[in-house]
């Protein structure tokens, strides 16, 4: 029997490989080398599966305990790990400084408030009534410590590439100093927390709900944490399964409780649709992206042809199998400052193409099907990463409708290594490409001139400029400053924003109540899951 439950595993995941989402991300926010790891203990073997061919309810509580995935031999240090199961699992421990709300705005958290009156100079409070799992209590010293790990980390260091120095106040606050004004520079501290002194141990103390036990194989709550008494879910096991059809076979025969899934990932699992699946937005952007040095897309008013090209809705719903959220400005739809009026005459027009193209005297003057834009004819290389389905489809979208439009589009599908090559390389007109952006909005390192992620060397001291006045507006500037800004990327389109990745968090039906993760914790609400393994 076994035999059988293996091979229909190994058949529903050819069936995810071949349809699987995968990603070539552009991240301002990369993974780092893991420092040190954690203590090995033995990998259990996955159990026989339970769930093909009995009823949907008996599978629910199959162990009676509620259980989640690690990696054994990895650390669960949220600074270094490199395993993404340890990684969510580490979110139980460690809390951010700030949290961020479903439209991404800041919340109060171990930092409970902050004040500039500049957008250069920042003073933080913090709880000094929340202890570490060590037993100390927090202070301003682990917050700085905090930050300074952080920025010094390759996964936030580009976020905090501008602070200048950071300073332990008193013993309830703290201070940052910027090298540019940035008066939504709290918007970055969903940073995960750390106690001073132990930054790099493979296992900081944090002051999350729950704690390790010594033994590795399960997280006890802490009594000591606020609400704990009210908490229905005292222990969560940790089981260590490698593979990944036994990961997926584990959760559907329900020994895993819950389990993240990146539909856009090469190595997206095929879960049972049976699941509740809980999409959480992202700051994960999908977007065009263009080379100066292109005799078509080197100008302005020929990008700006492009948003009305893509098709975002039917991308959404085919490519990226509705597991993102359409977007015409480089900002995501929840905020509270996407600007809608503008969006709104960004979309997908093919009225809208025909009247940009004639306005700017496109024709096909040799009738050879290919249009001249000023002379040119508009011949272009769209390059995409091939290991990318979701990215490649999307792209393959694009061009036909390019296509249509009288461009003669070649592409150039590469894999993920050659596909950074020629990035860097140029000799390509547009890239469909991904990014991480942060929370502030910050599109500088895209664009700016010298921006690391800035392949096709964009250069408008006009929009960099915008960008500053964005990010160095209080709130009275704040309303115009957004306004002028996105006004002016959608004029001058130095890039062309296609969507914002949604991940997935599944549970089983009868065991969680209605849960509210965010992208930087998934545990964000534990203090009012109510959990069923009766």
């Amino acid at each position: 029997m076994k035999s059988f439950f293996k091979n229909t595993i190994s058949l529903l995941l050819a069936g995810a490989m071949a349809l699987g989402l995968a990603g070539c991300k552009l991240q301002l926010e990369m993974p780092v080398e893991l420092a040190e790891t954690a203590e090995a203990t033995p990998t259990p073997q996955p159990s026989e599966g339970q769930s093909i061919g009995q009823e949907l309810a008996e599978t629910y509580k199959a162990d009676h305990i509620f259980s989640l995935n690690c990696v054994d031999g990895e650390s669960f240090n949220p600074y270094t790990t490199q395993s993404h199961w340890n990684l969510v699992v580490s979110m139980l421990m460690y809390e951010t400084l700030v949290n961020a709300d479903s439209s991404f705005e800041a919340q109060p958290n171990l930092v409970t408030g902050w004040q500039t009156e500049d957008g250069y100079n920042w003073t933080f409070y913090v709880d000094t009534s929340r202890n570490f799992h060590s037993g100390g209590h927090m202070t301003g010293s682990d917050a700085v410590a905090t930050l300074d790990l952080a920025r010094y980390s390759e996964r936030y260091s580009r976020r905090f590439a501008n602070v200048m120095s950071t300073g332990w106040q008193d013993e309830g606050s703290f201070t940052v100093t910027l090298r540019q004004p940035n008066w939504r520079f709290y918007e970055l501290l969903t940073i995960p927390c750390v106690e001073a002194g132990s930054a790099y141990a493979t296992l900081p103390s944090g002051t999350g709900p729950y704690e390790l036990n010594s033994r590795g194989t399960a997280l006890t709550l802490d009594p000591d944490y606020p609400g704990a008494s009210a908490m229905t879910l005292k222990t969560i096991h940790l089981k260590k399964y490698v593979e990944s059809e036994d990961i997926l076979q584990a959760f559907e025969d329900s020994y895993l409780d819950l389990v993240t899934n990146n539909p856009m990932d090469m190595s997206s699992l095929g879960y049972s649709t049976s699941n509740i699946i809980k999409y959480v937005d992202t700051t994960n952007m999908h977007y065009i992206g263009y080379n100066a040095a292109s005799p078509v897309f080197g100008q302005g008013m020929y990008r700006s042809l492009m948003t009305y090209l893509i098709d975002r809705d039917t991308i959404v719903s085919g490519a990226m199998q509705g597991s993102a959220e359409a977007a015409a400005l480089p900002i995501h739809p929840s905020s509270a400052l996407y600007p809608r009026s503008i969006a709104r005459n960004l979309g997908y027009s093919r009225e809208s193409v025909e009247t940009v193209l004639r306005n700017l005297g496109a024709t096909d003057v040799d009738y050879d099907g290919v249009i001249e834009l000023g002379g040119v004819p508009a011949k272009v290389i769209f390059l995409v990463c091939s290991d990318s389905p979701a990215k490649l489809a999307a792209a393959r979208q694009i061009a036909g409708s390019m296509r249509d439009a009288g461009f003669n589009v070649t592409m150039r599908e590469l894999n993920a290594g050659d596909y950074d090559k020629a990035l860097k390389d140029g000799g390509y007109d547009l890239y469909y490409g991904e990014v991480k952006i942060c929370n502030d909005w910050d599109i500088s390192p895209l664009v700016a001139p010298g921006g690391v992620l800035n392949f096709g060397g964009i250069a408008d001291s006009n929009l960099t400029g915008y960008i500053q006045a964005f990010l160095g507006s209080n709130s009275e500037t704040l309303p115009s400053n957004t306004e002028l800004l996105y006004q002016y990327i959608a004029q001058t389109a130095p890039l062309t924003t296609v969507c914002f990745e949604k991940t997935q968090v599944l549970y089983h039906r009868g065991v969680l109540s209605t849960i509210s993760p965010s992208q930087d914790n998934f545990f964000v609400d534990i203090r009012s899951w109510k959990v069923d393994l009766s």
